[in-house]
């Protein structure tokens, strides 16, 4: 089932079930669980024409592949300006995913600071798109259309930890949403798992993102530039942070996770 037919059910249906083929492991992908609670959000909650400018997500269990998951929500405050809202999807009664969104309503200020357009390494074209290979890959990667930038994969015991790359969906049918670029920017694996050597499990744990507006429009065949690296790693615990930029060079979000790696020392 394709990432739309997720998202339709999130919006509603109060319990569905999530297929083994968006596995990671042991569990369903994150980036789908998180982008489906934000899903059920802005379909629920009155957020007149206010923009998603944060959200912070919690991995607190593995969610499984074809029993049934419930969305649900609590408004934390609505103001003139900001609404904040959390959001879980549980299984059996527990919470697998937890999500606190931040929208706002834009306003006039003197502060204004624009970044210079990012300047890409490869084209879109240059790129090599990464072949789905069952077994090999995660099973959800298939929904996808990934291209590195650079030689960075995983496991390859690389120098550096930076990850980069273009993305979209495999076969999209319409524009790119927040919910779509949330599961976009977790498909890439984490960006810690280039400098090692041997295959070890990774699971992220937090995540922060955070959305610049005024945005320029996205349609269906545009891909977003990734580029991500570790900025701290110690006692099974790494810190990554990245951008994302719209094919214009227009910086579009920030992310920033914590992801545990249980890789195994000599």
């Amino acid at each position: 089932m394709h990432f739309l037919h997720y998202q339709q059910l999130a919006e509603t249906t109060a319990q569905f079930a999530i297929h083994k083929e968006w596995g990671q492991g042991r569990s369903i992908f994150g980036g789908l669980t998180a982008a489906l609670v934000l899903t059920h959000i802005e379909a629920q909650v009155d957020l007149s024409e206010r923009d998603l400018r944060t959200l912070n997500i919690h991995f607190c269990g593995a969610t499984q592949a074809d029993l049934p998951c419930q969305l649900r929500h609590n408004v934390l405050s609505y103001g003139k300006s900001v609404i904040q809202v959390e959001g879980q999807l549980l299984q059996n009664g527990e919470v697998k995913t937890a999500i606190v969104a931040c929208f706002t309503l834009p306003r006039r200020s003197s502060i204004n600071i624009d970044l210079p357009a990012k300047q890409f390494p490869l084209s879109i074209e240059q790129a090599p798109k990464l072949v789905f290979e069952k077994g090999k890959l995660p099973d959800f990667v298939q929904y996808f259309d990934l291209r590195y930038t650079n030689n960075n994969i995983p496991f390859s015991g690389s120098k550096d930890s930076l990850i980069s790359g273009w993305m979209r969906f495999a076969n999209p049918t319409q524009p790119l949403d927040n919910s779509g670029i949330i599961a976009l920017i977790d498909a890439w694996p984490p960006a810690i798992l280039p400098m090692l050597t041997k295959r070890a499990p990774s699971s992220t744990i937090t995540w922060n993102m955070e959305f610049m507006y005024p945005r320029p429009a996205l349609t269906v065949a545009d891909l977003l530039y990734y580029q991500c690296n570790a900025i701290e790693a110690d006692q099974g615990y790494a810190h990554t942070e990245g951008k994302i930029y719209h094919p214009s060079g227009r910086l579009l979000a920030l992310t920033r996770q914590m992801i545990g790696v249980y890789d195994k020392v000599d």
